[in-house]
């Protein structure tokens, strides 16, 4: 470490051992709220001030959705999470299934990416394109240029989405128009919402979807795709539990909510207790619920918790099989 950044280092720590109490306590939102924060791989996290208005996320974004529910008296509040939007393939990527392109590693001049352009000459291999074992062709040079010809078909879908993953700098284009640019990489399959005038671009058939990727340093790696969705609609029948509070300990999350006529505490308890092994080495996470009667009456009280299994895994379309 360089001198300059070590004494930044030191006056930072400094500054935190010094500032006063009352300074933390003005805190009373948080970026992102831990809800099972295990390891870096079984992590999940709320990223809204209210616990029922989005879909839990990885600390990396990726969804990990779980949902809760409560039913008091035959009325159900929704308490946690939210059912995220769903994407439909209209064109795949190679993590759903194996596909084949036109590729050349050569400059081909002007027009590469209209649909009138012969790539006769081009070849013809497997996606995606990488420089490592995981590629199905491999891609050692600095640029590489793609043809995807594709039908369409029904179109009847409200909003269209590149799906891409992409290293390094990528521009993409629909039928001659360019829909996407980025300087720099994605290292996860990534939605890239299109606009009206892009979908209204699509045919029934013979569309190109053309790309080019240029390795500036490190590794290589190209795939793309497109996704169709509609967007989820919320159940009439299922209200938003309110949300009174919430409390963030060292390894606790807290939440209070009201829902009719009980308020309920949901508590989310990952004990990573550095002075007990044992406890520390557990891969286990802890979700309670405690409902007490709001008004001294009697209730009858059902909960419901679910889990995704995107928890389970690495990208979305992996099939999961229940042994």
């Amino acid at each position: 470490m360089k001198p300059g950044k070590y004494f930044c280092f030191v006056a930072l720590l400094l500054l935190f051992y010094f500032t006063p109490a009352s300074f933390f306590a003005q805190l009373h939102k948080m970026p992102a709220y831990p809800l099972i924060t295990h390891n870096p791989y079984f992590s999940v996290w709320s990223f809204s001030d209210t616990l029922n208005s989005s879909t839990t996320r990885h600390w990396t974004g990726s969804n990990q959705s779980l949902t809760g529910l409560v039913k008091v008296d035959g009325k159900t509040y929704r308490f946690l999470g939210k059912e995220d939007e769903v994407y439909s393939t209209l064109l795949p990527t190679a993590d759903e299934t194996t596909y084949q392109v036109k590729y050349t590693e050569s400059n081909p001049g002007t027009g590469w990416m209209n649909n009138s352009f012969d790539d006769s000459r081009w070849q013809t291999a497997a996606a995606p394109f990488g420089d490592n074992n995981e590629a199905a062709t491999q891609w050692h040079s600095h640029d590489i240029w793609v043809r995807r010809i594709f039908d369409a078909g029904n179109t009847n879908f409200q909003r269209l989405f590149l799906k891409i993953i992409h290293d390094d700098n990528a521009e993409v284009y629909l039928n001659g128009e360019k829909i996407y640019t980025l300087t720099g990489w994605l290292n996860k399959y990534k939605y890239i919402p299109l606009t009206a005038a892009v979908k209204q671009k699509l045919r029934a058939k013979n569309n190109v979807l053309a790309i080019h990727v240029a390795n500036t340093a490190g590794g290589a790696w190209l795939d793309a795709g497109l996704s169709a969705q509609t967007p989820v609609k919320d159940n009439p029948a299922i209200s938003l539990a309110r949300q009174n509070s919430v409390t963030v300990k060292a390894t606790q999350t807290i939440y209070n909510f009201a829902c009719g006529g009980i308020t309920l505490d949901v508590m989310f308890t990952s004990p990573l207790i550095i002075t007990n092994l044992d406890i520390l080495s557990r891969p286990v996470s802890y979700i309670s619920f405690r409902a007490t009667s709001a008004n001294g009456a009697a209730h009858k009280v059902q909960v419901y918790f679910g889990a995704s299994t995107d928890l389970a895994a690495n990208t979305a379309a992996q099939e999961m099989v229940i042994p």
